[in-house]
């Protein structure tokens, strides 16, 4: 159970073209969980990727998370760069107190929008969800949140009630698969209680608020099921009293369908070990990532590995019934706190059947990634699906199939067809 698998398999030699034959062979043959490939992180990069069936290259991130990066938004994977301007649009804002994120959105993107709404400036990204970013703003120490459109660079509007400021690591959000509504988790004002934090769920086109509910635990997480749009979501520590569950929620009524009351077997409480859930493409897989805090930060010995390395486990549930599948243990020599999430969470195939993790064996120094199958569950249809995408290499190619658009839409893992 985990990346100790790996010890005494070297795929150092393979060039793509093997790792391709290799790959359709193993995948065909090797039980869920199996180890399929292992590679070095620069054979990542000039080519094994692609001929294993993934999209992204970029697996490691120098930047600190809530400064350079935010959870769902990496400066390396998404190509945001530090812009140095010589004068500024905000004179009332210190250089100093520009992050990259920030930098970038305030300047690049929409400088004429923000421009023209005097005190209005950028603090970091929520969410984004294919062209649609949804940015943490605050305007005279209040705490807002703007919508942006990337494909025609416009920013379409301000939403949420003006709160005091918050911090970046008090605001965790996602737009739905179907980008029609964007789910806040914001802490609470009402509340006499300081740690009370709420679920806000926002309508993005009238950009405003739909329901909310009062949380337990101020450390709960949620993502939403690309099977349903935007009506379900698995929410943990969701339950008064559950600080260790995972929870299928409705969002029209926050009702809670399943539960599993113990995510993590060797903590009795997820906080501060859990860093991120996700479903996996097809929706049907539920992933918890659990790190280890250790000492503290340590980022100044990072590079020097002067450190111990942290433990990451990805535990793995059904998305029906919340049950524990199985889970996977590695180790990294990263910064538990500060580190982008970039460094430790996996990445899925297009076909979405096949999980890469990059990982360190303690008595080396190298990164390396490891792929690994996933069980192929769900409908006739779905399996259907998972054995077209592997047979094309580019996932670029779908689009041009001679195949009905909501047959395409169904192998892009779009919710309409769901």
């Amino acid at each position: 159970m985990g990346a100790e698998e790996s010890k005494g398999i070297n795929y150092g030699l393979m060039g793509p073209t093997t790792v391709v034959a290799n790959m359709n062979r193993q995948a065909q043959a090797a039980r869920p969980w199996s180890l399929l490939h292992m590679c070095s992180v620069d054979q990542w990069k000039s080519g094994h990727a692609e001929a294993a069936g993934f999209s992204e290259t970029t697996m490691s991130c120098n930047g600190v998370v809530f400064k350079d990066c935010s959870p769902t938004f990496c400066i390396s994977r998404q190509g945001i760069i530090n812009l140095n301007k010589s004068h500024s649009l905000f004179s009332f804002r210190r250089r100093n107190k520009f992050t990259k994120m920030a930098e970038h959105f305030e300047y690049n993107h929409i400088p004429a929008q923000l421009s023209s709404i005097q005190n209005f400036h950028v603090k970091s990204v929520l969410c984004y969800h294919e062209s649609t970013v949804v940015l943490h703003l605050v305007r005279n120490m209040m705490t807002q949140f703007g919508v942006i459109d990337l494909e025609t660079n416009k920013f379409l509007g301000v939403f949420g009630k003006k709160n005091v400021e918050f911090v970046n690591e008090a605001l965790r959000g996602e737009i739905s698969p179907d980008g029609t509504v964007c789910l806040i988790k914001i802490p609470s004002i009402k509340s006499d209680n300081n740690s009370a934090f709420v679920f806000q769920l926002f309508c993005l086109k009238k950009r405003e608020l739909i329901r909310e509910v009062t949380l337990p635990f101020h450390h709960s997480l949620f993502a939403f099921d690309p099977r349903f749009s935007s009506s379900r979501i698995a929410a943990t520590s969701f339950l008064r009293g559950e600080d260790n569950s995972l929870s299928l929620v409705q969002t029209d009524s926050w009702s809670v369908l399943r539960t599993n009351p113990r995510v993590d077997d060797m903590h009795s409480s997820l906080n501060p070990h859990l860093k991120d859930i996700f479903f996996a493409k097809d929706g049907y897989l539920i992933f918890a990532i659990m790190v280890s805090s250790g000492a503290g930060c340590c980022c100044r010995e990072k590079r020097a590995r002067r450190m111990q390395p942290v433990d990451v486990c990805v535990y793995i549930f059904n998305a029906d019934t919340t049950q524990t599948l199985h889970c996977i243990q590695y180790n990294r020599f990263i910064c538990a706190i500060h580190s982008c999430p970039v460094n430790y969470l996996p990445i899925f195939s297009n076909c979405g059947s096949r999980m890469a993790i990059v990982l360190n064996d303690k008595e080396t120094q190298y990164d390396h990634l490891q792929i690994y199958k996933l069980p192929t569950t769900g409908s006739l249809q779905n399996r259907c699906r998972i054995r077209i995408l592997q047979q094309f290499q580019y996932p670029d190619i779908i689009q041009r199939l001679p195949l009905p658009n909501r047959l395409i839409q169904y192998l892009q893992f779009q919710p309409e067809f769901a």
